[in-house]
């Protein structure tokens, strides 16, 4: 069927036609998802793996997120949608693997069908979506997602996702653009009585600047809200050393950021076809506001140094950098290695550790992003066999670690950082240092790993896995379950006075006055 759909979209170019094979295609994959998980769950020893920290689940969306290039998140998802069109939506995943739903569509279908726990139901459920779900593609979101609840609220009520749920999905999203103003926006969601608190929190507190104070308004409110967040109270920015609002103790947050040496002193553009012309000195600049620090004033002019980064977040424009941030950052000089000897022990100094955070930046398995200041500092070839040196050191989150220590993915590391993984279906990925591109002298070769003889396996390694008290399975039916229990309650509440109407007609309320409807 596939073949023909291809065959359909080449012959005729229509974009409906590639639409249908870009579904299909989907569909296959997933498919390959749930062939992954099954056969993970077919071998030998997978009962025990259940109660692993790192458990069958997660091995299959570690892989499936290599070989996707998506974080592990991503992966877990989409396994999710992958298994349950195979295990309990047979019907609607025939249509998507006939190219005639989409991914999104499917995707809705299996969140708003979740609750339904039931064999039977959730059969007739998916059957009865599945004649009609071909006719939607045309539909809202929000009007796709009322349709589906239709069928589930005629089978099984309690099952329907409702929106009092939307209480128990606070979050809170730092949304980074990563184009080089060094901005990120953050969006909270929370109560109504929370937000107004903060808001008359951030009202009292740019109310205690002095009118010296240069700042917009809303400029004040988020310096405001990060001042309050590092719990501190708001600093004037009048620039007066008597005004005692000015004067506010340092955040204990720690925020590390890599940059060039030159990125922290006040050096001016440079005029791409011509000579330099002198900058604000950084008296000047820590009175500017951020859009004036990246302002453009000449036509031609390119900042003379590299931009610096912050681990787990983006790029920080130099003129920020010597502003804003070096005046009161600790600076911690990183020395690249060279062909410095192997270290004398298992724990690398502070001067190599720092090396290797800055050199790799992020965690090095791939589709990975956790910052290197978050990541365990790993032996690619265990200690004492692998020597405690650069070439033999790299960061990895604590899942890829595990998955590294216990579940065989394995890795070759470069002495110029690149890193060849080799992953436990024999495909292989490689990654290449975080500071690849800005700060190249990182990923200078080092000096070749030395190693002392060949690791041996330890009977028994897998015991010293970390456990889980309950599988994933016990806490997906517990999250179910505690659902359509509130779910019930609810229901109990809005029907009330319906159910009431109706004993009084009944006579079993007696001589009572029937509620309204």
């Amino acid at each position: 069927m596939f073949e023909q759909l291809v065959a359909d979209a080449i012959r005729n170019g229509g974009v409906a036609d590639w639409a249908r094979v870009e579904n299909a295609a989907c569909a296959r994959r997933l498919s390959a998802m749930a062939d992954m998980l099954d056969k993970r769950i077919a071998a030998d020893g997978a009962d025990d793996r259940d109660q692993w920290c790192i458990d069958n689940w997660d091995a299959v969306s570690a892989e499936i997120a290599a070989a996707q290039n998506v974080s592990k998140g991503v992966a877990s998802h989409q396994l999710s949608v992958a298994n349950a069109l195979r295990d309990r939506l047979p019907r609607v995943d025939e249509l998507f693997a006939a190219g005639l739903i989409s991914y999104r569509m499917v995707e809705t279908v299996e969140s708003r069908t979740r609750l339904v726990g039931n064999r039977d139901v959730i059969a007739r459920v998916d059957a009865e979506i599945a004649a009609e779900i071909s006719a939607w593609r045309t539909l809202s979101q929000e009007k796709l997602k009322s349709s589906i609840d239709y069928f589930v609220d005629r089978h099984d009520p309690m099952a329907v996702r409702r929106t009092e749920g939307k209480s128990r999905a606070r979050r809170v999203d730092f949304i980074d653009p990563n184009d080089g103003t060094g901005l990120v926006t953050i969006e909270v969601t929370v109560y109504t009585h929370e937000a107004k608190g903060m808001r008359d929190r951030l009202d009292a507190m740019t109310a205690t600047v002095c009118p010296g104070d240069l700042r917009t308004r809303e400029q004040q409110r988020v310096d405001a809200f990060v001042a309050a967040f590092n719990g501190h109270e708001l600093s004037c920015a009048c620039g007066d050393v008597k005004c005692l609002a000015s004067q506010v103790a340092p955040s204990n947050v720690v925020v590390n950021v890599i940059a060039n040496e030159e990125s922290l002193t006040d050096d001016a553009p440079a005029r791409l076809d011509g000579p330099q012309e002198p900058g604000p000195t950084r008296e000047e600049m820590a009175s500017m506001t951020i859009a004036e620090l990246l302002r453009d004033p000449t036509p031609g002019l390119v900042a003379s140094t590299r931009p610096s980064v912050v681990l787990g977040g983006g790029m920080l424009p130099a003129p920020v950098l010597a502003a804003k941030v070096a005046k009161s950052a600790k600076i911690r000089y990183i020395k690249h290695p060279g062909d410095a000897a192997p270290e004398p022990r298992y724990r690398p100094s502070k001067a190599l550790e720092w090396f290797v955070r800055c050199r790799d930046m992020t965690c090095r398995a791939p589709g990975c992003d956790v910052p290197a200041d978050r990541c365990d500092i790993d032996h690619v070839i265990p200690y004492p066999f692998g020597s405690t040196q650069a070439s033999n050191l790299i960061c990895l989150c604590r899942i890829h670690h595990l998955l590294k220590t216990f579940l065989g993915w394995t890795l070759d590391l470069s002495p110029d950082g690149t890193v060849i993984w080799t992953l436990p279906d024999g495909s292989t990925q490689t990654t290449y240092p975080g500071s690849r591109l800005l700060f190249p002298t990182l990923c200078k070769p080092t000096a070749p790993v030395v190693v002392r003889g060949t690791p041996v396996e330890t009977p028994g390694r897998t015991l010293k896995m970390p456990r889980r008290t309950r599988t994933r399975a016990q806490n997906r039916a517990q999250s179910i379950e505690a659902e359509r229990r509130r779910n019930a309650a609810y229901l109990a509440t809005a029907h009330a006075p319906r159910v009431a109407k109706a004993a009084h007609l009944l006579g079993v309320a007696g001589d009572e006055e029937p509620p309204p409807f």
